[in-house]
């Protein structure tokens, strides 16, 4: 099972995210998570987060670890800070807090490892996530720099979104510079046995998710929807001619 833990102490709610903004909670093991409810992310979010970090660490991205955390309903109703219902409803998704982390800007794009992005490229086109954009304008890239300057791979809820086009991915991702690297068969075939070896995992990662977040109702019979059976649909896809052509 994944690690739960308790919330201690609602902090605030952070101005990270679009969709939904998490909150900075402390826990029993004296550590900052930022943390999305179950009563505003949903679901369907919620697996989202769980699945993809687990994927994308066993592909080797830097995800923060994450928990599934327990909130009262005494402490969301002692604290004062605004919407802090959001994380009500059940089991939270927990991120671990990265210190003095701040957001990737373009200028510093090219600094990041060449494998590295092509992981993240492809990785987002794997589980459908268009969430991923930046140019000099700017946009919302989900990607953090630690206080060494090392990246870290956020925010995941918007991933399995069935209507990313393939045009959309490749305008506006940020490491779309990369895309040229997998026209080559032999290039192709490597990272399809990556993405195999990851996906042998499928059952032991889908073991994590609470019920709660799988099934609508208590009586567990109406299902979250995309299913897990339609998430692993669509992550097989990479067995096809289709997935590697349009990237």
């Amino acid at each position: 099972m994944a690690r739960r833990i308790q919330a201690v102490e609602i902090v605030r709610q952070s101005e990270q995210g679009v969709s939904v903004q998490p909150f900075l909670v402390r826990a029993d093991d004296d550590r900052l998570y930022f943390v999305k409810g179950l009563n505003r992310a949903g679901g369907a979010s919620l697996v989202s987060e769980a699945l993809c970090a687990e994927l994308g660490r066993r592909l080797g991205l830097p995800i923060p670890d994450w928990c599934i955390m327990e909130i009262s309903e005494k402490l969301i109703g002692f604290s004062a800070i605004p919407n802090v219902q959001d994380l009500g409803g059940g089991p939270a998704f927990a991120s671990l807090q990265i210190e003095n982390a701040g957001e990737l800007m373009w200028s510093n794009v090219s600094g990041v490892d060449v494998d590295l992005q092509r992981r993240i490229l492809l990785f987002d086109w794997w589980i459908q996530n268009g969430d991923r954009a930046l140019d000099e304008a700017g946009g919302n890239v989900n990607l953090m720099t630690d206080s060494q300057g090392n990246l870290v791979v956020i925010d995941h809820n918007a991933a399995f979104e069935a209507s990313l086009t393939a045009e959309e991915f490749r305008k506006y991702h940020v490491f779309r510079d990369q895309l040229s690297h997998f026209t080559d068969c032999i290039v192709r075939l490597e990272y399809q046995r990556l993405l195999d070896e990851t996906l042998q995992h499928w059952d032991t990662i889908c073991a994590l998710l609470p019920n709660e977040w799988l099934y609508r109702d208590q009586d567990e019979i109406d299902e979250t929807e995309p299913t897990l059976e339609q998430r692993l649909k669509v992550l097989r896809l990479y067995n096809e001619e289709r997935f590697w052509g349009q990237l």
